[in-house]
């Protein structure tokens, strides 16, 4: 199991995402689901009008409108702060720590995917940003 089926994690997520006057800001008009994916484990969070009024581990019938999905090892270095949100979800390697002679410039490659309704979640931008930073520091609190 990864971090993030860590209920206390979950709730304390939650709480801060609620907190957030930014990503209550940036989600006033969404009506809709965001699954996070770490290997096998799963959050979901319904969204509506700028709060989350729901979360659980599965996925429920109707599904999700968009998600994040990526291996422990790439949440973990958003959590430590070694990547950026930007630099783990956006085409492009940032990171050639593994390639010190750069023969991988130009690799179109994310470290978390994004799936699903792709409009929503670019017009979800700036909330997503706000809420992988409330994660990393919501996962750094105890």
């Amino acid at each position: 199991m990864s971090f993030l089926a860590n209920e206390a994690l979950q709730t304390r997520f939650v709480k801060a995402l609620n907190a957030n006057a930014d990503f209550r800001t940036q989600t006033q008009w969404f009506d809709g689901s965001v699954l996070l994916e770490v290997d096998a484990d799963r959050l979901w969070l319904k969204v509506y009008r700028g709060k989350v009024i729901d979360h659980a581990t599965a996925v429920p019938p109707f599904g999700y409108t968009f998600k994040f999905a990526g291996t422990e090892a790439a949440w973990k270095q958003l959590l430590s702060g070694k990547r950026r949100w930007a630099d783990l979800t956006y085409p492009g390697k940032r990171d050639f720590s593994d390639d010190p002679d750069l023969k991988r410039v130009g690799e179109l490659e994310v470290s978390i995917r994004t799936e699903g309704n792709l409009l929503e979640a670019g017009r979800m931008t700036e909330a997503m940003f706000q809420l992988a930073y409330t994660l990393q520091a919501a996962a750094t609190q105890r």
